[in-house]
């Protein structure tokens, strides 16, 4: 019954037209239900979770909670959100232009039980094209190793980067640590040619950002 309609959709990601986020999400869910119309589906998960990424990052329970999602549906989205994850590009239609839009963006991604450092890789349009973390092992402090940094921006050249260091403790707060591993990214970035446009310090969506509060310049000589 919705052969013309899928159709058409799979021409456009094809010819490579422009397609928006529920209608992506849409084309994903063909998968997990082949034979509905998942279009008001798609737009009830965008709407409820903000955006393909914050759906991707939802849980099971809150997955189940939307009209039209069923246990197998969430099912798949869990396990796509996991498996793309895992590739570090996930949000690779996300678009950034501002500490704002990197706020919005970073809250759908969960904060884990460790410290970690996070670097969002962007092209020249602001499309982040790739995700690197260095996590804490066993708890405590993520280990910012300038080698590690600069063997990722080798590797994916980006054009810019936005930053952030993810607090598994109580407070947002940056501190010492914070500003040592900031100023280890400004000079890594520097030595590469890349663009850093903030590096912010996080804790469950709560955001202190370097950049606003004229704390870059302070951090330039501290990853030295």
């Amino acid at each position: 019954m919705h052969t013309g309609h899928r159709s058409r959709l799979a021409g456009k990601i094809k010819d490579g037209g422009v397609v928006y986020e529920h209608e992506l999400l849409e084309y994903l869910l063909f998968n997990a239900c082949p034979r509905r119309d998942l279009n008001a589906t798609a737009h009830s998960l965008i709407e409820r979770f903000g955006s393909i990424s914050g759906v991707f990052a939802a849980r099971r329970e809150e997955l189940v909670s939307v009209d039209g999602v069923g246990e197998n549906m969430a099912e798949y989205l869990l396990c796509l959100g996991k498996a793309l994850s895992k590739c570090g590009n996930c949000n690779s239609f996300a678009v950034l232009r501002n500490t704002a839009d990197f706020k919005s963006f970073i809250s759908t991604r969960a904060t884990g039980e460790s410290d970690c450092l996070e670097l969002c890789l962007m092209d020249k349009d602001g499309r982040v094209r790739r995700i690197v973390s260095f996590a804490a092992q066993n708890g405590g402090r993520a280990e910012v190793c300038e080698s590690r940094i600069l063997g990722s921006l080798s590797v994916y050249r980006p054009y810019g980067l936005f930053a952030c260091y993810r607090h598994a403790g109580d407070c947002v707060l940056p501190d010492g640590n914070d500003d040592i591993a900031a100023g280890k990214v400004i000079e890594v970035c520097k030595l590469c040619g890349v663009r850093l446009y903030d590096f912010c310090s996080v804790k469950d969506g709560e955001i202190f950002s370097y950049f606003i509060n004229d704390r870059l310049i302070l951090c330039a000589n501290r990853g030295k």
